[in-house]
């Protein structure tokens, strides 16, 4: 088309020839262009467009143009035939060049404005790789290179939050975290196909997640909070190696750059990761290198060490081992001489074989001996207990003479037969005692011993009897003497009453005294010397043999068997001690036994030999034990000083029956501080005795003593006239409260109790011991029964008040105190059960101890909705107001004999029977007819219905025989032990194994008194044990105690 419209001059010197090589070369120049970037990428036509030759081309399109157009122009004239097309050609011919230089250009602006896109991403990239290589040099610990990692990260792609996580074990443990609060609840590892890890982990390359959903962690500032809507997450790889994921948190969406860049991030922290942990490798090594290495220093010293020592040692041993050739040649000569005295000494110890199974032969023979001895001693026990244990009960029932139908005579005569009885006791006693501690039954329990409330004890006991006879008793102690020492208190004053004893019986005139002084080291002397009618110095030798006694004649003036020194002198050797004698005939004696103040501190066993005896002061050896006595632990009673000694008959006493040494102290002393003298008691036996001796204003009583319940203490005190009226608080550790209540406790506090507690408690004994004038309020609708019942209770200490109806009864209460409450429970305007709850619901009005005395037959579920409030209940009959007035006594704490001589003898009608008991069926299990005969007579008088067994076998089908009958139910069961065909613990084992009768109550009996009875007997399954002969109150104690309520 050029050449058809250029002019000739323009063909010949080739100008549209060149203008159309310009445009090939320029278009195929773009074309190769389009094909570099649509087949190599932008940066091979980035290069295509650098070499210039497009541009070159396009300056020789316009040069040549140009050119054409000026040739032209000059031959316009002469062509203006031709003007039009020329003028189209020209104008197609611009058109069209300038439409491929706008391509081209447009082209080319397009790929160098990308072509500097691309350099400054690179640049923006390789800028990021050199910070991140920055951030990451130097020897840094893991988490620090983690934080910096993370920092450098999102300050740079303008990240709000991140977290990276390393590996280690087969997972990936969070090493940093950047901009999470420290509150956010992020994993601390995860496994690889956990979340959104495990698509990372399994594609080896960085991914971004859009629109994260709600639970993701919050950040913010002081203007608000915010979470990441944008999540990017990236491997940290290195040669194939995942050693890290990291996380970026974004507000606005992740660009691929971004990508990028955490693409050639990720060998980098890979790298500098590892790195990290083999510094941490190394630095580890390099520390047990070091410590290695000391420790090779320090034992290659001890080597040195030790090689210098073993050449000073192999230079001894050749100097000993020259030495000892010498002595070899002396030992060959000496050789022949010890054959022959092995030969002798072979000789020797045949001899000794030959005595040793002599001796154990013999030794069997004794212990067999030993053996029988026991057994018949055992039941020598039992026969002897056995028949005097039925006329031991029979005689203290007709001594006590509760029908009042035996004459002063034949209550005399009782008194002496039960008198003898008890002698005949003594005696068993006394042969059992000796022969416990001969074949070593007899156990020491050392203890803290006051010595000035021993001598006090023994004061009030031989004074009397001194007194009686006309002779002076003085019990002193020395300067110099401890206030307590540890000894076994029992067998000390078991030894001391029976030398005052026999001093008191061998003494016509003058004076008994117990002297205690301290005697060489740290042992003390305690002398009973007497002014009787002394010992014969050849008698001396004979007073500490069993059953000798100085005057052994027909026509002797003192009784006795003869056994009270031997067993004394037995036990004092049992407490590491000794007996000194001084005795002149018709001069009196001295009887001193020496015993150390610490028991086991001087203890030394003397051979058995013979004693000497003289008229001057001498040394009674005691002969050795039989077998070893271990002493038994010590018991945890201990010795509270108290004021026993100085207590004035008109003071205030209050006695303390505690056996926690801490805690009787405690009461003690608050005692005192509360103006009341203290008297404390660690057992049972001892709270009834100084009860008994002292009658105290009040008492306080633990439930847990060593020696019996102190429900059976409480029970005994308000089962005697003397004591019944002394109030008694309960303090136990477990909840007895209902029983002791129904006893008669005026309270019960559980311990630990709080001092002001304890106060409040004292002070309350002691105002209601000093109570005066009593009140009590008779609710009785029937007047003529309500005046009958005043004058039934009303006495000089008794004031009555009456009430017809339940509102005048809670008038009463509000306006008035009283301290006991007298309930009918027919009223006509309430029920009594109405009024009783009333009662417990207000507050306001005082509530005091109530006794339900109605006509009418309760059910049991009547029965135990008012055990809720009542204390007693009381069905009105013929006996009825003598058990009312026992009641009502009891509870207003009255002492029986400053009561009217009537209501005196009411009282003791009442007492005959037991409510406890009343109607209770009782299974007594003996073979002997005497013994059934004596307790039948004890229980029945009371209430008790009693079944009959002759042996264990009988016992098990009387209770079989009562299982399905509730009329005929056993309530409790006194099972004796010896018995014919099936003994007393097999069968109690038995009745035992039954779940029907596991709770049934079992009081054993037993008359063989061995010391392991009481165990083996509680291990059989008894609830408690008494050995015969039976005393009548504490039988009758124990069966209150466990009687089922």
């Amino acid at each position: 088309m050029l050449e058809s419209i250029a002019t000739p001059e323009m063909r010949e010197r080739g100008g549209p020839s060149e203008l159309r090589a310009f445009t090939v070369s320029k278009l195929e120049t773009m074309r190769e262009t389009l094909r570099l970037y649509r087949e190599e990428g932008q940066s091979a036509a980035l290069a295509q467009l650098r070499t210039d030759r497009g541009r070159s081309d396009m300056d020789g399109i316009r040069d040549t143009v140009q050119q054409m157009r000026l040739e032209a122009g000059e031959e316009r004239s002469e062509h203006l035939q031709q003007r039009d097309r020329a003028f189209v050609i020209a104008w197609a011919s611009g058109v069209a060049t300038g439409a491929v230089g706008i391509i081209l250009t447009l082209v080319i602006s397009a790929l160098l404005r990308k072509t500097a896109l691309a350099q400054k991403r690179e640049q923006w990239l390789r800028e990021a790789q050199l910070g991140l290589g920055s951030a990451v040099s130097g020897e840094q610990p893991l988490a620090k290179l983690g934080e910096n990692v993370l920092g450098f990260l999102t300050n740079y792609l303008g990240a709000v939050a991140g977290a990276i996580y390393v590996e280690n074990g087969g997972r990936f443990h969070r090493t940093a975290v950047h901009g999470v609060p420290s509150g956010a609840n992020l994993p601390t590892s995860f496994g690889e196909n956990d979340s959104l890890f495990g698509h990372v982990l399994k594609d080896h390359r960085p991914i971004a997640v859009g629109e994260v959903p709600d639970g993701y962690i919050s950040f913010g500032s002081g203007l608000g909070q915010h979470k990441p809507r944008y999540l990017a997450l990236g491997p940290a790889i290195v040669e194939g190696d995942i050693r890290g994921v990291f996380e970026l948190g974004f507000l606005s969406p992740v660009s691929d750059d971004t990508l990028s860049l955490l693409e050639k991030a990720s060998e980098i922290i890979a790298v500098a990761i590892r790195s990290a942990e083999f510094r941490a490798r190394l630095q580890a090594l390099l520390e047990e290198t070091q410590r290695q290495s000391e420790e090779l220093q320090v034992q290659g010293e001890e080597l040195r060490v030790s090689n210098e020592e073993l050449e000073e040692q192999g230079r001894a041993l050749r100097e000993q081992q020259a030495r000892l050739e010498q002595q070899q040649a002396e030992l060959e000569q000496t050789n022949s001489q010890l054959e022959e005295q092995a030969e002798e000494l072979e000789q020797q110890r045949d001899d000794l074989e030959r005595s040793k199974d002599a001796i154990e032969a013999k030794a069997k023979e004794v212990e067999l001996a030993s053996r029988y001895k026991s057994d018949f001693l055992a039941n020598m026990s039992h026969e002897l207990r056995t028949p005097l244990n039925s006329s031991l009960i029979l005689a203290k029932l007709l001594a006590d003479n509760s029908e009042g139908n035996l004459t002063a005579q034949q209550v005399q005569f009782a008194q002496t037969i039960q008198s003898s009885g008890n002698d005949l006791l003594n005696l068993i006693n006394d042969i059992l005692d000796l022969s416990k501690i001969e074949a070593g039954h007899v156990e020491i329990h050392p203890e803290a011993v006051s010595i000035e409330r021993t001598l006090s004890g023994l004061r009030h006991m031989f004074e009397p009897l001194a007194s009686n006879k006309g002779l002076q008793f003085k019990a002193s102690v020395e300067a110099g003497v401890p206030a307590v020492i540890q000894t076994d208190p029992q067998r000390l004053e078991q030894i001391l009453k029976n030398l005052l004893a026999n001093a008191l019986k061998f003494t016509e005139s003058g004076s008994v005294s117990l002297d205690v002084r301290p005697y060489g080291d740290n042992q003390l002397a305690f002398a009973v010397k007497d002014t009787g009618i002394g010992i014969a110095e050849e008698q001396q030798k004979r007073i500490f043999e069993a059953f000798h006694q100085a005057d052994s004649t027909i026509s002797r003036k003192f009784g006795g068997t003869g056994l009270g020194l031997s067993i004394s002198r037995e036990l004092v050797r049992l407490l590491g001690g000794h007996f000194l004698l001084e005795s002149k005939v018709g001069a009196g004696s001295t009887f001193t036994i020496v015993v150390p103040a610490e028991f086991g501190s001087t203890l030394v066993k003397a051979p058995r030999q013979e004693p000497v005896y003289q008229s001057q002061p001498i040394m009674a050896p005691v002969p050795a034990p039989f077998a070893e006595i271990a002493p038994a632990e010590p018991k945890a009673i201990t010795i509270v000083e108290d004021d026993r000694a100085k207590v004035a008959a008109t003071e205030r006493k209050l006695l303390i029956v505690e056996d926690d040494q801490s805690f009787a102290t405690i009461l003690r002393d608050l005692a005192r501080e509360l103006k009341f003298k203290a008297l404390v008691a660690g057992t049972a036996q001892e709270a009834l005795e100084l009860a008994h001796q002292f009658l105290p204003n009040a008492v306080l009583l633990d439930v847990g003593l060593p020696d019996q319940s102190g429900l059976s203490v409480l029970d005994r005190l308000k089962r005697d006239v003397r004591t019944r009226h002394i109030p008694v608080h309960i303090l136990s550790a477990e909840d007895y409260s209902d029983r002791a209540l129904s006893l008669g406790a005026v309270g019960y506090a559980l311990k630990p109790v709080q001092r002001d507690r304890l106060v409040s408690m004292i002070e309350s004994l002691g105002a209601k011991a000093e109570q005066t004038l009593r009140r009590v309020l008779i609710v009785e609708d029937n007047t003529v029964q309500r005046e009958a019942l005043s004058k039934l209770l009303s006495s000089h200490e008794v004031e009555t008040a009456g009430a017809g109806t339940a509102a005048e009864c809670i008038a009463l209460l509000a306006e008035k105190t009283f301290d006991c409450m007298v309930l009918d429970l027919s009223l006509p305007d309430a029920s009594g059960f109405a009024l009783l709850e009333t009662l417990s619901q207000e507050g306001m009005h005082s509530f005091p101890p109530v006794i339900v005395y109605t006509g009418r037959v309760l059910s049991s579920e009547e029965e135990q909705r008012l055990r809720r409030y009542s204390k007693s209940i009381i069905i009105k009959g013929a006996k009825s107001p003598e058990r009312l007035l026992d009641e009502v006594t009891l509870f207003l704490h009255q002492v029986v004999s400053e009561l009217p001589d009537e209501q005196q003898q009411m009282i003791r009608k009442a007492r005959n029977r037991d409510e406890l008991l009343e109607g209770r069926r009782i299974l007594i299990v003996e073979d002997d007819v005497r013994n059934v005969y004596a307790l039948t007579n004890i229980l029945e008088p009371r209430g008790v219905l009693v079944e009959i067994a002759r042996n264990g076998e009988e016992a098990l089908d009387k209770l079989e025989q009562s299982r399905n009958k509730p009329e005929a139910k056993i309530d409790l069961v006194l099972m004796d032990v010896m018995m014919p065909v099936m003994d007393g613990l097999t069968a109690t084992r038995h009745i035992r194994k039954n779940s029907a009768w596991q709770k049934l109550p079992i009081i054993t009996l037993t008359a063989k008194a061995m010391p392991d009875d009481q165990k083996r007997c509680i291990e059989a399954g008894a609830n408690d044990y008494m050995a015969k002969p039976l005393d009548v109150e504490k039988l009758l104690s124990l069966v209150r105690v466990w009687m089922p309520q």
